[in-house]
């Protein structure tokens, strides 16, 4: 007969699980004796037991009194959340709310079960709506459907129990949009009465991020660093015939949206003020074919 194989469940649980989803895996009471024994398993609490390679996050919350929830399990789900806190976002029982200096993050309506180490995406999600401002919702929920985590009526049921304030923040969202410090961007802006187009197909440039009016282009890079050289290099050559092609080309770093926002902004502000957006575009160059199909500046 074939020994039960727990690596599933423990896996699924980024290395801790609970008695109960053990037993249900095919543990017995003597094998987790065992298991605590030899190292395989340490317990964290009580039923809820860790192997050595368990993610450290997750071993901090079910330490803690609860399970890893809220944005702490977005961003183990790879959900674009804005902010780079330490601070290991936990849930629990009602119970455990009473237990003195302990901090627990909460949803709108009532509670639910501890199942899983990790509270799966819409539960997470769920109590993200009270830890996170207008804009990070609208970020994250960006980001999960750009990842095609969720749809948009499937958030609609997420937020069901939010207030309606909340709710209308969907209408906001756009999953088009391939990066949180994009995502931001455009709130900011639309906050301010501008409006912004988004993932624009221009002929000859190709996708920009976003464009305000007839040809101001704002592309906002998505990562603190660069992902290559290669790329550095495309994207200013994308930029100068973007340039060429009349349009005016503002490219804002993850630092700048991020920590100097006041700073971009005004510079966008001040554009739009003078109406630079608006006006039409006026080629420096205009491409032609010769004979043999090969393309030539004609200034």
């Amino acid at each position: 007969m074939d020994q039960p194989d727990y690596s599933e469940v423990l896996a699924a649980g980024f290395g801790v699980a609970s008695w109960k989803q053990l037993r249900e895996a095919g543990m017995t009471r003597t094998e987790l004796r065992a298991a605590l024994k030899n190292g395989t398993l340490r317990c964290l609490r009580r039923g809820w037991y860790a192997t050595p390679w368990a993610d450290s996050t997750v071993v901090s919350a079910v330490a803690g009194g609860g399970v890893l929830s809220c944005l702490s399990a977005l961003r183990l789900l790879k959900v674009w959340v804005p902010g780079t806190s330490d601070t290991v976002h936990i849930r629990a029982r009602a119970c455990a709310h009473r237990t003195p200096g302990a901090t627990f993050c909460e949803q709108y309506g009532r509670p639910e079960s501890e199942i899983t180490s990790v509270d799966e995406l819409a539960v997470a999600l769920r109590h993200a709506l009270k830890c996170l401002d207008d804009e990070g919702i609208v970020v994250v929920c960006d980001s999960i459907m750009n990842l095609g985590l969720l749809e948009l009526s499937d958030l609609r049921v997420v937020f069901r129990s939010a207030p309606a304030r909340i709710r209308r923040l969907l209408d906001r969202c756009d999953g088009s949009s391939q990066s949180g410090t994009e995502s931001m961007s455009r709130f900011r802006l639309r906050s301010r009465g501008i409006g912004v187009r988004s993932q624009v197909d221009i002929p000859g440039v190709g996708i920009v991020d976003l464009v305000v009016g007839t040809r101001l282009i704002i592309e906002v890079d998505g990562y603190e660093f660069h992902s290559s050289k290669e790329q550095f290099e495309k994207d200013r050559e994308r930029d100068r015939t973007a340039v060429e092609l009349g349009y005016l080309v503002i490219r804002l770093t993850y630092h700048q949206v991020v920590h100097e926002w006041p700073a971009a902004e005004e510079t966008i502000m001040d554009l739009v003020r003078r109406r630079e957006h608006l006006k039409p575009l006026m080629p420096t160059r205009e491409l032609v074919s010769d004979d043999t199909g090969a393309r030539h500046d004609r200034c």
